[in-house]
Parts: structure tokens; C-alpha cells; sequence
């Protein structure tokens, strides 16, 4: 598939997914949605990549819906307010679509937050295992202002990552976060001065990447349910993933290398 709105790179095992409309910040299409739903599917199943980085081009990260392109298209050309099914299809995906694809997809994924992301951009963030913010951007859940509610997911994962109280003040008010307040609210896992901060994604990525594949596919699958279920599903789902891991060739390898002194070299088997 050629992407229009995305750009995309692999290198070294990193997946760098770039928000590709710099003259309007990054301001989310739908097809921005389906090509980022197309991608995170694919290297979500693909052995070359191990991380998923996501940030924008130039000095945006994503400005939220392109009004021209999501809200013009809700009304239909005699000017009638569509229907509800089709009001909601133009920015929210059907089960299989963009947010379901981000937040099952089985490899870690960081958001290099590089500027504003605010409304959809806010929510494409939160979709994300890791959260690094340059010190220079901005976020927030401005979708009250366009009479709109948090969407593609955001009510589940605001909560879980700010607390309910936080998550309603920043959905009451609309506010404009810097990256030291989103920092303090344990909105972002770290703030990084602009000129760092992909130096410092990619470090960091370069870091998750030198570990055994299928270990953190599992991990994540099992925190991400830890976080929505009982202690004992918690603990019924670590020990089918430890019994899975324990039979891995990456295990095994792991295992050699250490006793050998010697870097692992991890095969994702």
C-alpha cells in the first residue's frame, strides 16, 4: 500500500511512523486513519520490526481532525445534518479499524510527541505503550470546544493512565497542557528538550529492540489485561505466558548468553 498522509521507515528493526501533512500540523484525514490502521496491522505481525515509533512531521505532531476533510464531509451536500451511523463512521472506526489496531497491536510502540497534539492527536498518543514529549509541545482533550466527546478509545485509556478526577477536568475544560503539566499528571514518561527528543526515542527504542521479541509481546499483552482484569486472571495469564516463553529459542538463548558472558542474539522464536 502507498501512503498519502503517513511516511514510514524501517530501520535496524524500528518502524518510524510519521504524520505526513506538516502545512496543516498534521491534522488527522480519515485516510490518515485508514493508512495508519493498514500499517500498525502489518508490522504488528511482521518479524522486521520490533518497535513502532510514531511522531510528526515538521513542528506538529497531530492538530487534531482536519475540518475540512472529517466535519465538511458530515453534512450531506443539501445541507442536512447526516445521519447519526454516518456522523460517527467519518471519525470513528468500525471494531476493526484504527483504535482496535493500535491498542492490540503486539509490538511495543512509543508516540514522540514533537508538538501540539490536541484532540485526535491526543487520543493517537494515548494508544501508545510509551509517551515521550518534547518540552517545547503541547496536549489536550480539546473536543468539548467542537461539542464533541474523547473518542477512538480515549475514555478507557485516560482514566487508567491520569486518574477519573484529572481525566474529567481535562475533558470539562478543554485546557492546553505544556509537557512539564502532562509530565506531573503521569500523562507523558518523559520530557526531552525538542532538539533531543527523537535522539533520545530512538535510544530508547533501539534499547527495547535488543530484547527477546516474543517476552514483550507477551509482557504487554498480559499488563494491558492485568490493567482491565482481577489478580487472578493476572495471575492465570502469567502463568500460560511464562510455560509459552519457558519453550522459546530466545529463552534458551538468553540463557546461553549469559552463562557464555556474551551478547544475546534474540530471534523473536
Amino acid at each position: 500500500m502507498e501512503y498519502q498522509d503517513i511516511a514510514v521507515e524501517i530501520k535496524d528493526y524500528i518502524a518510524t511512523v510519521t504524520l505526513n501533512r506538516p502545512q496543516k500540523l498534521n491534522a488527522y484525514t480519515t485516510r490518515m486513519g485508514d493508512e495508519l490502521t493498514h500499517v500498525y496491522t502489518t508490522f504488528s505481525k511482521d518479524n522486521d520490526v520490533r518497535v513502532i515509533v510514531m511522531t510528526g512531521a515538521g513542528r506538529g505532531f497531530c492538530s487534531g481532525a482536519d475540518v475540512g476533510d472529517v466535519f465538511q464531509k458530515q453534512i450531506k451536500d443539501e445541507g442536512k445534518p447526516a445521519s447519526s451511523a454516518r456522523l460517527t463512521a467519518q471519525v470513528v472506526h468500525p471494531r476493526s479499524g484504527l483504535h482496535y489496531a493500535l491498542y492490540n497491536c503486539a509490538k511495543p510502540t512509543i508516540a514522540a510527541i514533537n508538538g501540539p497534539a490536541v484532540g485526535i492527536g491526543l487520543t493517537l498518543t494515548l494508544l501508545q505503550d510509551i509517551r515521550l514529549m518534547a518540552e517545547e509541545a503541547s496536549i489536550g482533550a480539546i473536543f468539548a470546544r467542537m461539542g464533541l466527546m474523547p473518542e477512538l478509545g480515549s475514555t478507557f485509556m485516560l482514566p487508567r493512565l491520569i486518574g477519573l478526577a484529572k481525566a474529567l477536568e481535562l475533558t470539562y475544560t478543554g485546557k492546553v497542557l505544556k509537557a512539564k503539566e502532562a509530565f506531573d499528571i503521569g500523562l507523558v514518561n518523559q520530557v526531552v528538550a525538542g532538539e533531543g527528543l527523537m535522539a533520545t526515542v530512538h535510544e530508547m527504542a533501539t534499547q527495547i529492540a535488543s530484547m527477546p521479541p516474543l517476552a514483550l509481546t507477551v509482557s504487554k499483552r498480559a499488563l494491558l489485561q492485568g490493567a482491565e482484569s482481577d489478580f487472578d486472571a493476572a495471575v492465570q495469564t502469567e502463568t500460560f505466558g511464562l510455560d509459552y516463553l519457558f519453550k522459546t529459542q530466545d529463552h534458551k538463548e538468553a540463557v546461553a548468553a549469559f552463562l557464555e558472558k556474551r551478547p544475546a542474539k534474540f530471534q523473536g522464536k
